[in-house]
């Protein structure tokens, strides 16, 4: 039964589009779902400003890419819901919806109205959330975040189900949401929660073999050069503190934002500051030795995470999220090099430079334990590791839905049409009953979930034809394996 899905990317900045985390997790995650389930099609609305970069990334026969005037987050997109401009860019006569994925919550309650509400879809949501930002700005504005984490958890509670990056990140959101509600909506939204920690793409990033003793070592900093990433305090206090110690390290900061600063920061001897194309920064990770991960703020880190799987050596900020990202990782390994990572990666603000020297120090019997942590890291954390997980997410959001009942009149005809034709669109379901999209007391989604019962949609394509012959053989009976299963979210019928 094909499954068809709507999303709108969450970008950052749009200063590298091709550099963009929201890039590189969509377009990763989405191509691993459709090649591991070929019954599903996405159609995702992309920023109309880097269309060409986001459509080669999410290039499949089954990602449909769809343009409009999105902004980034950082220039006001975190909110940004135009009706008009979707309805006249998706096509609702040809193309289908069974399920919105929002990795964006603020935006669940506008677009599940006008879906829902506005339209004859009663199509579920199923929520991501990467970042939960419970930072107070240090200024007089520091209760005036309040708001869009109020947004935020409004979206999360309106959803059937949502996907968080860690237990760290869990627990942060339920603490603020009792801030606000009542102890049923906390307990309501736990329940509604999955840990989906983002996974990386593993093809290509092989670790490099020894490196020379006389060349500089490479430290890498993959994060933006912001204040709450921790590295403006690296560049400015750290690092140079480090070069007045020793001057056999070189720094590499990918600034992956374009963020500006100011030239008495960046002109070192010891640091390049470069923005790099994903190919460059994938060479960048397979030759530099360390990564730093100062963060304290964010729930996880996809950069840190993809530089360990390449084969650095990781320096990580004990009070955050990094523990729990590595306990996987450890737990299939002997609990001698266990105890050493433990030990030796992970520092208190207090002890960085010191740590940080150490490792320098001991590079090569550092660099063994990392490709060893590397081949864990990349077993634990492949997309095809935690791919049936997310489909298990989407296949329980869709088990939801209603259908109709056997005897519903409009369920009767479809199958008379079936029967003269063989096959059917939607459009032409539409066109033979009169209807139109935005018929709101038609609930078109429980009527298409029925006719797939005997007229399956082929997902191939991205227009919704029932009953049309699979472009592949089929084979009964087989789906990816889930990691963990999920209880199909209990399905109600519809009497009429």
């Amino acid at each position: 039964m094909a499954l068809r899905v709507l999303t709108q990317v969450n970008y950052s900045a749009g200063e590298n589009a091709e550099g963009d985390s929201g890039l590189a997790f969509t377009a990763e995650l989405l191509g691993a779902l459709v090649r591991a389930d070929r019954d599903l099609h996405f159609y995702v609305l992309i920023p109309e400003r880097a269309a060409a970069s986001w459509t080669e990334a999410l290039g499949d026969d089954r990602i449909t890419c769809i343009p409009v005037p999105l902004l980034p987050r950082m220039h006001g997109g975190d909110f940004q819901f135009d009706p008009a401009e979707l309805y006249k860019r998706f096509d609702f006569r040809r193309y289908d919806v069974d399920v919105l994925f929002l990795n964006q919550p603020e935006t669940a309650p506008a677009f599940l109205q006008f879906m829902n509400r506005q339209t004859f879809h009663n199509v579920p949501a199923v929520g991501y959330i990467h970042w939960f930002d419970v930072r107070r700005p240090s200024t007089p504005k520091h209760d005036l975040h309040r708001p869009a984490l109020l947004a935020t958890l409004a979206g999360l509670g309106s959803m059937s189900l949502v996907g968080c990056n860690s237990e760290y990140g869990r627990k942060q959101i339920l603490a603020k949401a009792r801030t606000w509600f009542n102890d049923d909506f906390v307990e309501l939204l736990d329940q509604r929660m999955r840990i989906l920690p983002p996974a990386v793409d593993v093809r290509g990033l092989v670790p490099r073999g020894g490196r020379t003793s006389d060349t500089p070592a490479r430290i890498l900093v993959n994060h933006r050069l912001l204040k709450y990433t921790g590295v403006r305090a690296l560049v400015s206090d750290v690092l140079p503190r480090l070069w007045e110690r020793r001057q056999d390290f070189h720094v590499h900061l990918t600034n992956p934002t374009r963020v500006r600063l100011p030239g008495t920061m960046t002109r070192a001897a010891w640091l390049t500051v470069e923005t790099l194309p994903r190919s460059r920064y994938r060479e960048a990770l397979r030759t530099s030795d360390l990564v730093l991960a100062p963060h304290r703020s964010t729930h996880w880190s996809i950069s840190t995470l993809e530089a360990i799987c390449g084969g650095c050596v990781p320096l990580m900020n004990v009070e955050s999220f990094l523990l729990e990202m590595m306990e996987p990782i450890l737990s299939g390994l002997a609990p001698s090099v266990r105890r050493h990572v433990e030990v030796r990666w992970f520092y208190f603000r207090s002890e960085l430079t010191n740590r940080l020297c150490d490792l320098l120090d001991r590079l090569p019997e550092e660099a063994e334990v990392a490709r060893e942590v590397a081949r864990r890291a990349r077993e634990v954390y492949s997309w095809e590791a935690w791919t049936g997980r997310w489909l298990d997410v989407f296949r329980a959001a869709e088990g939801g839905i209603p259908v109709m009942s056997d005897r519903n009149p409009s369920l009767l005809r479809v199958k008379d049409l079936l029967e003269l034709n063989g096959e059917i669109s939607k459009e032409a379901i539409l066109r033979e009953f009169s209807w139109a999209p935005k018929q709101r007391a038609l609930a078109w989604t429980s009527l298409r979930k029925s006719i797939q019962m005997f007229a399956p949609d082929d997902a191939s394509a991205p227009e919704a034809v029932f009953g049309r012959v699979p472009t592949r053989v089929r084979l009964a009976g087989i789906r990816p394996q889930s990691a963990t299963s999920l209880a199909p979210l209990e399905a109600s019928r519809e009497s009429g």
